[in-house]
C-alpha cells in the first residue's frame, strides 16, 4: 500500500456535532447554561468559592463550558480559566468568539498554550496562534510536537484568509488505481483512521487530485471495480492561495460537501470541508454588515475602551462627510435668511436621499459579496437601479410637493422646488450606490468598509446643494 494512503481525513463530522449540540444548550436553558446557572458561576466567582465552581462546571461538555465563557464578564472569564487550569478540555477553545478567544488565550502561559495546541487539529491551532505576535508565535510553534510544527508552520505561511490557512491537513487520500477491495481493506485494517469522515481523495502516481468517492458509494460497489471507474471527478480543486471568499463562493455554486486544495505545483495537500466553509460564509456576511455600520463584529465581548477606539475613526469620518454638507448649507445662509421655511423642509431632502442610497448599497455590496454582481450583468444593474431611483423621486417628489403646498399655501414656487429636488437628489443617491461600490472594488478597497461615508458625503452635501441652488433660482 502507498504511504500516501495513510494520510488522514477529518472532515470534522464531530466539529458539526459540536456546533449543533451548542446551539441547542443555548436554546435549552433546561441542559443547565439558564440565566439561573450563569448566576450561580458569577456568583461562585465572586466569592472565589474554587471547590464550589469546579463542581458546578463538573460534566459540562467543552461547548457548553465555551458557551458559560462568553456569558461571563471579561476579568470573571480569566478567573475561571485560571480556577479550571488543566482540567480545561482544549477542544473549549475553538468554540469561543475570536474576541473571547483571544482574551483567554492572553492569559495563559507559554507552557498552557504548548499543551493545548498539541491536542488540536493544525487548522485549530492556526486560528489561535493567528492573534498573537510573530515572536510569540515562534516560540510556541518551536514546541509543538514534530508534525504538528511542520503543519502549521506551513499553514502560517500562506496568507490570511486564504485557502492554506483555511484547509484541514487530516484527511485520506488513496491511488485511484486501487480496487475497491484494496480500499476497503485498507479502512477496515487502519487503526488511525478518524472517527468519521465521508469522503476519501483520490490521487495519480505523482499525487495530483484526480477525483473524490463517497463512502456510501464505495460500500455498494463491487469489489473488483476500480476506485478510477467509480469516483466523482467533476471536483475542481482549490489553489492554496485561493481567497476565502471565492472558496465559499465555489461551494455554494457547485453544491460541494468538501474540496480538495492543491499547491502551485499541483500536488493534493489538505481538504476543506463545507463546516469550515460556512464559518467563512458567517464571518463575512457579519463583518460587511458591521463594517457599513462602523462597527466589529464581536463587540458585544469587547471592552469599553477596545469599542471606542474602533468605532472613533469611523465617527471621526462621518464628521468630515457631515462639514461637507454644513458647508453647502453656509455658502446658502442668505438664501435661508430670507426664506426661513426652506430650512425645515431642506432636511426630507438629504435624509431621503441618503435611506436611497443606502438600500442600493445594501444590496450592491451583498451582490459583490456573493459574486452576483459580474462585468457580465453590471451595466444592467446600473439602469436598473437609475430607473428605481427615478420612480422612488417622482412618488416621493408628488407626495412632498402635496404637504409643502398643505403646510406653506403663500409659496406657490416652493412645492415644485422641493418635488424637483427630491427627484433629482433621489436618482443621483440610487446611482451611487451601485458606482460608489463598484469604484472601491475596482480599485481593490473593501466597499463595505468607504462607501457609507462617501455616500452621506454625496447625499447630504448634493441634497442640499440642489434644494438650496433651485431656490435661489426660483424663489429669490
Amino acid at each position: 500500500m502507498s504511504k500516501r494512503a495513510k494520510r488522514k481525513l477529518l472532515p470534522k463530522s464531530a466539529k458539526n456535532f459540536k456546533k449543533k449540540k451548542k446551539i441547542v444548550s443555548e436554546q435549552a436553558p433546561v441542559l443547565g447554561l439558564g440565566p439561573k446557572f450563569v448566576k450561580s458561576v458569577k456568583i461562585a466567582l465572586h466569592e472565589n468559592d474554587v471547590i464550589h465552581i469546579r463542581k458546578i462546571v463538573e460534566g459540562l461538555s467543552e461547548y457548553d463550558l465555551a458557551h458559560l465563557i462568553e456569558a461571563l464578564p471579561w476579568n470573571l472569564r480569566t478567573q475561571l480559566v485560571e480556577i479550571l487550569g488543566d482540567k480545561i478540555n482544549p477542544e473549549v477553545f475553538p468554540e469561543l468568539n475570536d474576541v473571547v478567544q483571544e482574551q483567554v488565550i492572553d492569559s495563559l502561559n507559554e507552557p498552557q498554550i504548548v499543551k493545548i495546541a498539541n491536542e488540536l487539529d493544525s487548522d485549530e491551532v492556526v486560528e489561535i496562534l493567528e492573534h498573537l505576535d510573530e515572536d510569540e508565535q515562534n516560540s510556541i510553534i518551536q514546541k509543538l510536537d514534530p508534525e504538528l510544527k511542520y503543519q502549521v508552520q506551513s499553514s502560517l505561511s500562506y496568507p490570511e484568509d486564504s485557502a492554506g490557512r483555511l484547509m484541514s491537513r487530516e484527511f485520506v487520500s488513496m491511488p485511484d488505481w486501487w480496487s475497491v477491495r484494496e480500499a476497503k481493506e485498507f479502512l477496515l485494517k487502519n487503526e488511525e483512521l478518524p472517527e468519521g469522515f465521508y469522503e476519501i481523495c483520490l490521487t495519480d502516481d505523482k499525487y495530483h487530485p484526480t477525483g473524490q468517492i463517497a463512502l456510501d458509494k464505495l460500500v455498494r460497489a463491487k469489489p473488483t471495480d476500480n476506485l478510477y471507474d467509480i469516483m466523482n471527478g467533476e471536483i475542481v480543486p482549490i489553489k492554496v492561495d485561493t481567497d476565502q471568499e471565492e472558496v465559499a463562493h465555489m461551494f455554494r455554486e457547485y453544491g460541494w460537501r468538501s474540496a480538495m486544495v492543491i499547491d502551485n505545483m499541483g500536488h493534493l495537500i489538505g481538504t476543506i470541508s463545507i463546516d469550515d466553509v460556512m464559518e467563512v460564509i458567517h464571518e463575512e456576511a457579519s463583518e460587511d454588515i458591521m463594517l457599513l455600520s462602523g462597527t466589529e463584529e464581536g463587540d458585544v465581548f469587547r471592552s469599553p475602551l477596545s469599542i471606542f477606539r474602533s468605532r472613533v475613526v469611523w465617527l471621526i469620518t462621518n464628521l468630515f462627510a457631515t462639514i461637507i454638507a454644513a458647508s453647502v448649507v453656509k455658502g446658502f445662509q442668505d438664501v435661508i435668511a430670507q426664506i426661513s421655511v426652506l430650512a425645515v423642509l431642506m432636511p426630507i431632502v438629504a435624509s431621503m436621499g441618503g435611506t436611497t442610497g443606502q438600500q442600493t448599497l445594501a444590496v450592491v455590496v451583498r451582490a459583490l459579496g456573493t459574486k452576483e454582481l459580474t462585468s457580465g450583468n453590471t451595466l444592467r444593474m446600473i439602469a436598473k437601479e437609475f430607473l428605481v431611483g427615478f420612480m422612488n423621486g417622482v412618488l416621493f417628489a408628488g407626495l412632498i410637493a402635496l404637504i409643502t403646498h398643505f403646510w406653506f399655501p403663500d409659496y406657490l414656487v416652493l412645492p415644485f422646488n422641493i418635488a424637483l429636488s427630491m427627484l433629482i437628489n433621489l436618482t443621483i443617491a440610487s446611482l451611487a450606490g451601485i458606482l460608489i461600490p463598484l469604484t472601491l472594488n475596482r480599485f481593490k478597497i473593501d466597499p463595505a468598509i468607504a462607501s457609507g461615508v462617501f455616500l452621506i458625503a454625496l447625499t447630504d452635501s448634493g441634497g442640499f446643494f440642489v434644494f438650496l441652488g433651485l431656490a435661489k433660482t426660483f424663489l429669490l
